[in-house]
């Protein structure tokens, strides 16, 4: 069951879920939930090291290493109501192995046969690149490269649903009417044309994939708690959103 605007109470997270299979015994259940978490948030903790100084190289072994170590060490197991949010925790334990490793360590595991994660590190140092701001503390950064992560998820979880409901082809013309910087008076009749939709049905469209797309940002944020309400979901955006704005 996924959250729904208004309720008060919501089952089972993704971040309780992670930590329950994380505890689990099996290796298979935990790695692939290890990797579930990795593809969706490593980007966060590489702009943070990045912006701490670390060259590129090293913040790749930075994440690299952490998720492993975290796999290997249990350290999911710490994890506890009292943490608050999967943003937070992740950076405050990311820190944490970060001051424990040294230069020479990282190096010795780099390419010294340990597992890697299948993480795209060439799109996170572009996303770097492109983000970067000279006033901007490593803390600031990650929150908000975890707001732009945040956004890319549920950007991808709708498309999903819309292509499995047949609408692939529609949501790709109107996707671009879902970004931030997306203005009112944008061309629906031009937009309508590329998906088979007059210009009032593309407006429409496009009013519903708003919608849906601010039901599955809510459910997405109400993932990252661990005891997700109304308000906390509330709460959260409203730092999401400040950290956006830079």
């Amino acid at each position: 069951m996924s959250p729904q605007p208004g309720n008060s109470y919501f089952p089972t997270t993704r971040w309780t879920r992670v930590l329950h299979m994380l505890a689990k015994d099996d290796e298979v259940v935990r790695r692939e939930a290890l990797a579930q978490l990795c593809q969706d948030y490593w980007y966060p903790l590489y702009a943070f090291a990045r912006r701490q100084g670390r060259s590129q190289e090293d913040a790749e072994d930075l994440a690299q290493g952490f998720f492993i170590h975290a796999l290997e060490h249990e350290v999911f197991s710490l994890a506890d109501r009292n943490l608050g949010t999967l943003r937070t925790f992740l950076l405050k334990i990311f820190q944490r192995y970060a001051s424990d490793v040294r230069d020479r360590e990282r190096a010795q595991k780099r390419g010294g046969g340990r597992e890697h994660l299948p993480l795209t590190f060439e799109d996170g140092e572009e996303l770097y690149s492109r983000n970067l701001s000279s006033d901007e503390t490593p803390e600031l950064l990650y929150d908000r490269a975890w707001a732009q992560s945040l956004l890319r998820i549920t950007l991808a979880s709708l498309e999903e649903g819309e292509r499995s409901a047949g609408r692939g082809d529609q949501f790709e013309a109107l996707r671009s009417f879902l970004s931030p910087d997306s203005v009112a008076d944008r061309d629906y009749e031009a937009a309508g044309k590329a998906c088979g939709l007059s210009a009032e049905a593309a407006r429409q469209a496009v009013s519903r994939l708003r919608k849906k797309f601010r039901v599955c940002l809510r459910e997405q944020i109400a993932a990252t708690l661990h005891e997700p309400d109304d308000a906390r979901i509330d709460e959260e955006l409203g730092a999401l959103k400040v950290a956006l704005r830079g």
